[in-house]
């Protein structure tokens, strides 16, 4: 999310905060164990602090049991945290791409599996297990559901929801996507990132409790436990006809979000609209501008704006800034869309630096 100095350590503790509120969610719901579908942690990014720190947070929750399906992030690799941390009794990290079972209670077992490469491609339910006794069987592991998948999220152990039930499993606990989706019907759940990750996690965030009941009957229940909140607003432009009027608006319709606490608010907006050219527009400047009006953690500005211009006038006009609108518009007839979006950047900027304004880049 572009976070830098303090507001990236910030955001840093407050996933290392999710996970310890996690667990004392579970403690008091008398859980007998926290499942956790992998993505842990990054690989390329952790090391012997993060180690320590998730044993000892995993020590504390004792004696309930801690499961965790290494994913495409913290794959199984010879390197990896799993291998290298003494990791506590209560803790079970699968090690195999094949379901292996843990039995949690008389009649309840989960299995799970682990990505042991980055960019595994098996089919987590390819080879279902031995559920054929009796009892309730879970699947834990990370994995890509192809009827669901968000646009340009990667495929990692694809797998179709239809088939959970048919695998024998009452239900799978999944990771990899970041949004949360409960379906009772095929017994899949994505619990979701606890913390927003991007700006489009948004909405409420944090882990889900599965109840079984005495007679296998699974039950999905959500907790809003994120303390972080992300929003994407859309900001029209088309009135302002100064830098400060823009600032006044973009901080209208940041404030219009209903955010709660502001120090842990991130918000992007997405101006549009006509800017007249004679409009220094520095994004920056208005970023730096509504975060300190508003108190927020940070604000992402992306201008999606266009230069407004009286083109038939401009057009017939006898002057530099008349050739050079002449130039820019002939050439975008016959430009391709990635061409298009240069050029119109390049009519924005002449037609700034022809005002005599200074030239705000995007």
């Amino acid at each position: 999310m572009g976070c830098q100095g303090e507001l990236a350590r910030r955001r840093r503790q407050g996933l290392r905060d999710a996970l310890t509120s996690a667990g004392r969610l579970a403690i008091a719901q008398d859980c007998v164990a926290v499942t956790i579908g992998g993505d842990l942690y990054e690989h390329e990014r952790a090391g012997v602090d993060t180690g320590r720190f998730l044993a000892e947070t995993f020590a504390s929750w004792q004696p309930m049991r801690v499961l965790i399906a290494p994913g495409n992030h913290d794959a199984l690799l010879p390197a990896s945290i799993y291998r290298r941390v003494e990791w506590p009794s209560n803790v079970t990290v699968f090690g195999s791409t094949d379901f292996e079972p843990v039995e949690l209670a008389d009649g309840l077992t989960v299995w799970g599996l682990a990505h042991r490469e980055p960019a595994w491609q098996g089919d987590p339910l390819g080879t279902s297990p031995a559920t054929a006794e009796s009892g309730v069987h879970l699947a834990l592991f990370h994995g890509a559901e192809l009827g669901s998948r968000p646009e340009g999220k990667s495929i990692h152990g694809p797998f179709h929801a239809e088939r959970i039930r048919a695998a024998g499993f009452a239900a799978a606990l999944c990771g990899h996507y970041h949004r949360r989706r409960l379906d009772s019907t095929t017994g899949l759940l994505y619990p979701g990132t606890p913390e927003p990750l991007g700006f489009d996690d948004e909405g409420g965030r944090g882990p889900v409790v599965v109840e079984i009941a005495e007679r296998g009957d699974v039950r999905f229940v959500a907790h809003d436990t994120n303390r972080w909140s992300v929003f994407t607003v859309q900001c029209d432009t088309d009135e302002c006809g100064t830098v400060e009027a823009v600032i006044d608006e973009v901080t209208m319709h940041c404030a219009s979000t209903g955010y709660g606490d502001s120090e842990r608010t991130m918000i992007r907006v997405d101006i549009s609209g006509a800017i007249d050219s004679s409009v220094s527009l520095d994004t920056f400047t208005v970023e730096l501008a509504v975060r300190e009006r508003l108190n927020l953690a940070a604000v992402k500005v992306r201008d999606r704006t266009a230069p407004y211009i009286d083109l038939e006038t401009a057009l017939l006009e006898e002057s530099t800034r008349g050739a050079f609108v002449r130039a820019a518009t002939s050439a975008a007839e016959d430009a391709d869309p990635d061409e298009a979006e240069v050029l119109e950047d390049a009519l924005r900027y002449g037609l700034m630096a022809l005002s005599g304004v200074e030239v705000g880049l995007r």
